[in-house]
């Protein structure tokens, strides 16, 4: 919720209270005398609003290409989904009437409402009043819980932390929460519910016929959809769909385990993308690759340089040679080949990749890559050159 009231917001985006924006958005620090210059053009809740909208508008433009124009405050960039993934996820509302549940600053509904008849709920005025400014449509203010949604799609963003902040990783702990949301399942002819990407998995009390999609950007995992009725393209399946510069793919199936192969790792270690890992389908797609894990659950591939177009799915490192993994030891190895950077991966917590990465990097010419992985109880080290493929 914004620290200034609504009164204050409405203020700040007439004629009069421009001075007061312009004014807040070329300040640097906010300093006690910048705040008192600003008071000159303000109330103090005025000055609130201008010096969070600045901020705010400066937070989003990692997520927006109109941020300057943007009526937002800091939480709800946070929470928002960026233009890139709003545009993905409204292409299933094109052409639908569509209701935009828990739409806080109007991230989803700006990109909804450009294929769709649209409108958005949100019990925060301010929250309501940014996104109806930025999408162009109607948001009223209310409790989701009462909503009549009659035959309209649905998109939905419950709020994944209580009060006290604690993060919640199964939709019972959602506000609103699983009841309200089977309802919505239940008497709507569609829609999607915007979801952690850290959800549990399976998804417990998920409509029969759903599809759960995972959506990386710029190779971040930064959500997870399930996607219901009409809004469903693939009932019963995950989907893992990745935004990467102007490129868009996606790949839908079963979750499946990786292939498994033990013993030498082959020339390139292979890294999927975290949407392809989330979904559990990165098995199918090491499969076509001639990839394999060599440690079960490791969630890390080796096999042979890729020849595949399935390799844009994955980051791709050149194995020069297994190393000794205790650290004195890997350290005279990086030094007899010319170390300087050295980035270190791991899973599953196996060492302290910064502090390793701190004690090894040299002054070399050379940039090294070094995945300290476990094998059950044996720890192995893999000194390796990036080699990505877009």
């Amino acid at each position: 919720m914004s620290g200034a009231p609504l009164g204050a917001w409405q203020w700040l985006a007439t004629d009069e209270g421009r001075a007061l924006r312009d004014a807040a958005a070329s300040i640097g620090a906010t300093t006690p005398a910048a705040v008192m210059a600003l008071r000159k053009l303000g109330d103090a809740d005025a000055v609130r609003a201008a010096l969070e909208l600045a901020q705010a508008r400066q937070r989003a433009i990692a997520k927006f290409p109109d941020a300057a124009g943007l009526w937002c405050d800091g939480h709800g960039v946070e929470q928002a989904s960026s233009a890139r993934v709003a545009a993905w996820k409204a292409q299933r509302f094109a052409g639908r009437p569509t209701t935009d549940l828990c739409t806080g600053m109007g991230g989803d509904l700006m990109s909804i409402a450009r294929v769709a008849p649209a409108e958005g709920i949100d019990r925060d005025p301010v929250r309501a009043w940014m996104a109806a400014r930025n999408a162009g449509v109607p948001v009223h203010v209310g409790d989701v819980r009462d909503a009549v949604i009659g035959d309209r799609l649905v998109h939905i963003d419950p709020a994944r932390r209580d009060e006290r902040g604690t993060r919640h990783h199964g939709l019972d702990g959602y506000e609103p929460g699983l009841a309200v949301l089977q309802r919505l399942w239940s008497e709507s002819p569609g829609g999607g519910a915007k979801l952690g990407p850290g959800i549990d998995l399976p998804i417990e009390g998920a409509p029969a016929g759903s599809e759960l999609e995972f959506i990386s950007e710029d190779r971040t995992l930064v959500q997870a959809v399930l996607w219901w009725g009409a809004c469903a393209r693939h009932p019963g399946e995950r989907a893992a769909t990745a935004l990467r510069g102007s490129e868009v793919r996606t790949m839908h199936g079963m979750p499946g385990a990786m292939p498994f192969r033990d013993g030498p790792y082959g020339a390139c270690i292979a890294v999927p993308d975290p949407a392809l890992e989330r979904s559990g389908l990165a098995g199918a797609s090491a499969a076509q690759l001639g990839l394999a894990e060599a440690a079960v659950g490791l969630g890390i591939a080796h096999g042979p340089h890729p020849t595949h177009d399935e390799a844009w799915w994955w980051r791709w490192y050149r194995v020069e040679a297994e190393i000794p993994w205790r650290t004195d030891a890997a350290l005279a190895w990086l030094r007899d080949h010319d170390a300087g950077e050295v980035t270190v991966k791991t899973r599953g917590k196996a060492v302290d990749p910064d502090a390793l990465a701190r004690a090894w990097r040299g002054r070399g010419a050379r940039a090294w890559t070094v995945f300290m992985l476990r094998h059950g109880n044996a720890l192995r080290a893999f000194a390796t050159e990036p080699n990505v493929i877009a």
